[in-house]
């Protein structure tokens, strides 16, 4: 009985400490050279989110994204946050143009995922699919080279995953505000 305890014991702890692990995302295979140039699209409506994955640049460095050409305020700084942790960088709707950027070198410098608007002509960001773990989602891994002219093309200088993430609709709010008003009367009245 205490072997079939203790077993039971350690596989439940390897199931937590395998549930804790990070997978972190593929590092870019071929470094040296420029990564082939990714467009994005929103495939659907609501938060656009990223998830820090790392970094192993020296700049310090933001990322944004330009939503049908309009960009937004950069975040998540690489020196500055943990893995699996979040930034908003706004609201996108099914079919909406995504330009990711990144601020290098405390924004010396700016980087898009459209080679069009690079000052330097140069590919800046490598797309890989992401199957996810237990901090992060699955979703798209973008990870950027800060360094002007491709620099030494590591693509491992800030790195995340985005995803879109569906808003609640009004009704749904007003739902869930009249539910718990509701309770909180009950208990009232209960007291």
């Amino acid at each position: 009985m205490k072997n079939a305890a203790r077993r039971l014991l350690m596989g439940a702890s390897a199931t937590l400490l395998s549930l804790a692990a990070q997978a972190n995302p593929a590092v870019y295979p071929t470094p040296g050279t420029q990564a082939p140039a990714s467009s994005f699209t929103a495939g659907a409506s609501g938060n656009l989110v990223a998830y820090y994955t790392g970094e192993a640049g020296g700049f310090t460095n933001l990322i944004g994204v330009r939503i049908n050409g309009v960009d937004g305020a950069p975040g998540l700084d690489n020196h500055a946050s943990a893995y699996g942790q979040t930034f908003v960088l706004g609201k996108v709707t099914a079919g909406d143009s995504l330009v990711f950027f990144i601020d290098a070198n405390s924004g010396a410098a700016r980087y898009y995922s459209d080679v069009s608007l690079n000052s330097d002509g140069v590919n800046h960001v490598w797309a890989a699919p992401f199957a996810g773990d237990a901090q992060v989602p699955a979703g798209t891994n973008l990870a950027f080279e800060d360094l002007p002219s491709g620099g030494d093309f590591n693509y491992r200088d800030h790195s995340f995953v985005y995803q879109i993430q569906a808003v609640p609709e009004p009704g749904s709010w007003a739902l869930l505000l009249a539910g718990a008003a509701g309770l909180s009367a009950w208990r009232r009245r209960a007291r």
